[in-house]
Parts: C-alpha cells; structure tokens; sequence
C-alpha cells in the first residue's frame, strides 16, 4: 500500500486536502482507506458509533426479494437479479470489477493488520449467533471460521459461556440448534481470576485474554470437558489486537480449534475493527479528527469545501477539494427524524421519503415487505453525487456512500458491509475520475 504524505501535518487548522470524508462508520473507514492508497490526501473526522456495534460479520448481500424472505448461497447473483428488479438500487450504480477490487481492498488491508477474515469467492457462509440464529454472511473473522466449519460438517461441539456475563447463553444456542447442529454439549465455567464477581463485560474479558497466563488458565478450567468433542466455542472475547495469537494458542493447549460466537452489541469485533482503523490509517496519510463533529460545510468561491470541525465550536477548520458524506442513517446521525419529515443532518440535502410521516410505516411490524421509511436517504446520480430538488448534483465533488443512500434496505436484505464498502469505492472512483477529467 502507498503512504501518502500528509499536506497539512504542520498546520491541521488550514490545510487543504483532496478528500475529506464525514464519517468513521464501515463507509468511512473504507473510503479513507481506499482513497489514501490511490494516492489522495485525506481527512477524516466523525463519532464513533455504528463500527462499535458490529458483530465481525461481513454481509454482501444474502436476501432478496426481501418480502419472499428468499436467501441466496451466492452474493454475486443476488447482486444481479437485486438490480434486475430495483435498478435504482446503490449496487445498480457500481461495476463488479468496483465491487470486487473494494472486497480485496479492504480484506488485504485487515490482514496485514493482524485481523484476516475469512471468505469464499462466490459463496456466503453460514454461521450461528449468540442467540442459536444461523445467519448467512459473505465474510467473517478468521476466529469465527472454525464454526462455520463445524455447523457445515455437523461436528460433536462443546459451547462454554460463564458466570457472570450476561446475554451470552450456551444453554440458549445449543437449545436453538438442536435440529440443524445435533452434537452440542454446554458448560458454565468461572472467567479466570473473576471468582464472586456477578457481571463481566466482554471487552474486559477480551483484553485479559491477551495476556498467555489468563488464557493458560482457561484452558485448564476447559480442557476436562473437550472429551468425545471436535472443536470449542466461546464468546468473542479472545484478544483484542492479538485475536488470532490468542485463538491458536487457546486451540494448541486445548489440542481442539476454537472459535469465536458474536455477541450482542457493543461487541469485541466492533472493538477490533474501531481500533485497527484508527491506529492504521493514520500511518498511510489520513489525517484522522476522531469524536470530533462536522459542524459546518460550505462551499468556497475557488470551488472547494471548508469543513469546520469540533465538539461544541469549531477546533480544526480544513478545506477539501471534494467531500464523501458517510453518515449512516438515523443511528449514525446522517439522517434525522422530525414530525413533517426527515432531514439530511449536516448540509440539508434533498432526502427521498414517503410523501407523509403516515406512511413511513406499514400497519403490520412484520410486514414481510418492510417498512418504506427504510429506504428514505439520499438520491444520486451514476457518480455518487446526491441530487437536488431538480434532479442536479448539489454540488459538483459533492458524493455519499453507505447506508444514507437511498433505494435500499441494508439490515433486511443483509447487506450493510457490501453497500459500505463497494459505494465508498465507487464514490473515491467516481472523485478520481472527475478530478482527471478536469485536467
């Protein structure tokens, strides 16, 4: 990957950049990641939110039509018969060679950065929940795989939780999948060194278990159950920045592979994810302004952004060349609900929504057509760049990527990685290519 230098190391108050990207979600992660390494000076800044509640899975795109609640074994087609019937969906607007080089991107970055997941080419993975669910996704963390494996293969499993931590039931998920995984056994055991304690919470356990005493000591609270089992899982509480080392030394004192079940939100792989970006893409060039908000965005007479930055008033104020809204929707802040309608929080654009609050909503909550206010957000052209009222980009290096674009239902169709990651590359694409033509 090419390391760009940063134009305003010296002076982060009034340096211009080539990009900058509102944002720290999925979305903005990817496109600070994608437009450094074409060679872009970036900025970003943002809160952190959504990332925090990932469960480490990947999805592309696992259902479609949602109201037939069908479910794809390959992504790819899915993509295709999804822009077949909704042409006005993100991925109609993205090549497959975007979409492909985005997923390389961004899975050969986490590998060097010590977090490598898991993928097959053209297949979705089926893998359980901390709630006996299975769900289908297109990747997921390489601690995680021996699971897919062992539901795959109908594998003899023991599923360990402890006392003390709450929402994660081994009991609960062997129950769920007695007919689909039939060799579960469960136990309760005592976290090491958290003996009388009645809660524990995940990242506390996580980062203990990257010191080799602590996971020594859970491998020998384990190890008298594993008789007639093929593998072992736990909470994804193995290790923090060394989950891998953590995992394969587990797996050699117990002589078993383990792995990794998500838990609810906020979860470790969210915490992984958060703190792999934001210790990595600094070293690459990005100038990173994290927890601070994007106060104010206007346009300048010389055609470029100035982007005011902060808690409460301005503390940074930059300029940009071209600026990638990655905002999310309500729960990242990109959008906002009020009485007579939903508004684009941070430059006011045009928002796509039903005509009246009335019909945001469907009578039925598990209407299998979903509810329409899902697909409100932004509307833009073949470029990325959100329309105004007359069907015109607002503004020319103006462009929006992930779950505020309009047109789609992310969490229903099981695709809020896939949409992130492949708009943000063809929203970087899309900067690079006007900024070309322009010369």
């Amino acid at each position: 990957m090419k390391r760009t230098e940063n134009a305003a190391a010296s002076h982060p108050d009034t340096g211009t950049y080539d990009l900058a990207v509102i944002g720290t979600g999925m979305t903005g992660m990817a496109a600070s990641l994608i437009a450094a390494d074409r060679g872009l000076t970036v900025a970003q800044a943002g809160l952190t939110g959504e990332i925090l509640f990932s469960s480490g899975f990947f999805d592309f795109l696992a259902i479609h039509p949602v109201r037939e609640k069908r479910f794809w074994t390959n992504p790819w087609k899915a993509v295709h018969a999804m822009i077949q019937d909704n042409p006005d969906h993100p991925y109609a607007r993205i090549s497959g060679q975007t979409m492909r080089h985005a997923w390389d991107m961004i899975l050969s970055f986490l590998e060097r950065e010590g977090l490598p997941y898991h993928r097959e080419l053209e297949e979705n993975t089926r893998m359980i929940t901390s709630q006996g669910t299975v769900k289908s996704t297109y990747c997921l963390p390489l601690t995680m795989q021996p699971g897919a494996t062992g539901l795959k293969q109908n594998l003899p499993c023991l599923i360990a939780d402890f006392h003390g931590m709450r929402e994660f039931s081994a009991v609960q998920i062997a129950e769920s999948l007695r007919s689909q995984w039939k060799g579960i056994r469960t136990i309760r055991i005592h976290f090491p060194g958290t003996d009388g304690l009645t809660e524990l919470y995940p990242e506390q356990m996580a980062r203990a278990l990257e010191l080799p005493q602590n996971r020594e000591k859970l491998a020998v609270l384990i190890k008298p159950h594993v008789k007639e089992v093929k593998l072992v899982g736990l909470p994804a509480v193995l290790g923090i920045e060394k989950s891998i080392q953590a995992a394969s030394n587990l797996s050699e004192r117990l002589g078993l592979p383990v792995f990794e079940i998500p838990t609810i939100p906020p979860s470790v792989p969210g915490i992984r994810l958060k703190e792999t970006f934001e210790r990595a893409l600094p070293q690459i060039g990005v100038r990173q302004f994290l927890q601070k908000r994007v106060l104010r965005v206007s346009s300048e007479p010389d055609g470029c952004f100035r982007l005011d930055i902060g808690s409460v008033s301005p503390e940074h104020i930059i300029k940009a060349r071209a600026v990638i809204l990655a905002t999310g929707r309500f729960f990242g802040g990109g959008l906002y609900a009020e009485r007579d309608g939903i508004r684009e929080t941070v430059m006011g654009l045009k928002v796509v929504q039903p005509a009246s609050r009335s019909e945001w909503h469907r009578d039925d909550f598990f209407d299998p057509q979903g509810h329409p206010i899902h697909h409100a957000g932004l509307e833009t052209d073949d470029l990325f760049r959100p329309l105004d009222a007359s069907g015109h980009p607002a503004y020319p290096n103006l462009f929006a990527a992930g779950s505020i674009l309009a047109h789609q239902d992310w969490i229903r169709s099981k695709s809020g990685v896939g949409l992130a990651v492949c708009s943000a590359a063809a929203a970087v694409e899309s900067f690079i290519y006007l900024k070309g033509a322009k010369k």
